[in-house]
């Protein structure tokens, strides 16, 4: 049985960021149209077996509502047995049990946010995310059929997980203290004492920042770092950033629709696994959600590491399987 995973956040491109920048939200109908599209490429690219993270909103539910394969043989459609409370919780446990399960691809619709959450249950999962979310840094932005098709090619073997795909960058953050953390595109330490709003939107707060993945064209912090230094997500480096007041400044989409400038104190290009020391007082940001205080003197030592997802690449993956006359019928 050939199964491909589904993780979708019900509460992606929906957060503060979306109500003070020029965006609007993701509704639940086009979600649902996004994970129907997707499935039925999964379901074409040869999943026989549907493995899904269920939500308050039943959205993958309604999307799969009378999927069939091609030859109108029924798929096997599956809940993921974890509880759901609404939380971000639920992705990091839903990926938990695909990992368990050894599922060979996942879908993951959402941002940068719950692409994190897939990597804190799994941290080396086999993924094609898909942009749904406020900032997609991470995710692709890829018509889903096509991301679908992916995920079930790599999940039937037809395709190699090694040839299509590459390992993510992660920043590993480590705390005296508490559970070590994690994070896909960048950690930044903003001004402070409480979480309140999880979203960033004031860039008067912004202290310091380490970058995985700092590419011109997108939007959100990591847009702050790519004004300095293109920093592509397959490169083994990342970038360090003090923020502040300061002669030199940047002008940056930090949210959809919305540029801000922003001062520059210092910048500096870092290697994998090269440690970098952040101290507080401040919050800690995760992939630009306030995530942990950090007390006044407070140390945090955060590296960049080649040890993600597997990220499939729908582009390589359909391109090899057209090379192997997967698509052809014979005469």
């Amino acid at each position: 049985m050939t199964t491909v995973g589904i993780v979708a956040s019900p509460s992606a491109g929906k957060d503060l960021r979306r109500l003070v920048a020029n965006a609007g939200s993701v509704g639940d109908v086009d979600k649902i149209s996004f994970i129907r599209r997707a499935a039925s490429g999964a379901i074409e690219g040869g999943a026989t077996r549907l493995l899904y993270l269920d939500d308050a909103r039943h959205l993958v539910e309604r999307a799969l509502e009378g999927l069939v394969s091609s030859d109108h043989s029924a798929i096997d459609l599956e809940r993921i047995d974890v509880p759901t409370l609404g939380s971000s919780r639920d992705s990091v446990r839903a990926a938990e049990q695909l990992a368990k399960q050894q599922v060979r691809a996942v879908l993951v619709f959402g941002g940068d946010g719950t692409n994190r959450d897939i990597v804190k249950g799994w941290q080396d999962a086999p993924i094609v995310p898909i942009s749904v979310g406020t900032n997609n840094v991470f995710p692709l932005t890829i018509e889903p059929t096509l991301g679908g098709i992916a995920a079930g090619l790599v999940a039937d073997g037809v395709v190699e997980l090694e040839q299509v795909a590459h390992r993510a960058k992660v920043i590993h953050v480590d705390f005296d203290d508490r559970e070590n953390d994690k994070a896909l595109v960048d950690v930044v330490l903003t001004e402070g004492g409480f979480i309140g709003a999880r979203a960033i939107w004031d860039t008067d707060d912004l202290k310091s920042a380490v970058f995985a993945i700092a590419e011109p064209a997108s939007v959100g912090l990591s847009s702050i770092g790519a004004a300095l230094k293109n920093v592509p997500r397959t490169t083994d480096s990342g970038l360090y950033v003090e923020m502040g007041e300061s002669e030199q400044s940047v002008r940056a989409p930090i949210a959809p629709g919305t540029y801000e400038t922003i001062g520059i104190v210092d910048h500096r290009v870092i290697s994998l696994d090269e440690q970098v020391v952040i101290e507080g007082p401040g919050v800690l940001a995760f992939d630009g959600e306030r995530d942990h205080v950090l007390t006044d003197g407070q140390k945090v030592n955060l590296s960049i590491r080649k040890d993600g997802p597997w990220v499939i690449n729908p582009t390589k993956t359909i391109e090899l399987a057209n090379k192997n006359h997967y698509f052809q019928s014979k005469a």
